[in-house]
């Protein structure tokens, strides 16, 4: 738009870039000064998507559990195996209790167990009662038995276990959480 750099009247019919010498004089102050505005609009829209993983306390120790292979220490590996297994256990017989109403038994009850090794029988046998799962009719099930007794060995006995063993167990491990989890 086009003004009177003076008066700022609008005029009218001149384009912004007219030879100062050939502009007509402003209608109400004569002056042939001009002003010019401009108006830009402009309209930027920014999209990006996020992904993100949720990396549980299970899954991390499982992932230190690979580390501790990679790095020749099995025995330990086995052991940290185990923990990731006993606290997906944990979460999972407490999710059971809030689905089934019984959260305020919850402590009550798990005051009488021994841990959450699902490989024991009385652990097992609570979560088959809470989730009418028997969880060792899955595939996995052999091997992470054998597994938790490997274990058991280490804690208890001070074995000592070599790579394919340690492979054997977290393989296991990792069947049995993701289990867990679903």
């Amino acid at each position: 738009m086009t003004s009177c750099g003076k008066c700022g009247e609008p005029i009218i019919g001149e384009a912004p870039g007219t030879d100062p010498a050939q502009r007509k004089p402003c209608p109400k102050c004569g002056s042939t000064t001009r002003g010019f505005n401009d108006e830009i609009q402009e309209t930027m829209a920014a999209t990006d998507t996020v992904n993100a993983t949720v990396i549980t306390y299970p899954q991390n120790l499982l992932a230190l559990c690979r580390m501790l292979i990679d790095e020749a220490r099995f025995s330990i590996a086995v052991i940290v195996a185990h923990m990731a297994c006993e606290i997906a256990t944990e979460r999972s017989l407490s999710e059971a209790f809030v689905s089934k109403g019984l959260q305020h038994l919850e402590d009550s009850v798990i005051d009488f167990l021994n841990g959450y090794n699902l490989a024991n029988d009385r652990i097992r046998k609570l979560y088959t009662a809470l989730t009418g799962v028997e969880v060792q009719n899955e595939p996995f099930w052999t091997k992470f038995k054998t597994s938790a007794q490997r274990r058991n060995k280490i804690i208890h006995a001070g074995a000592i276990v070599g790579k394919a063993e340690a492979e054997e167990s977290y393989t296991a491990a990792r069947d049995l959480v993701a289990y867990l989890k679903k």
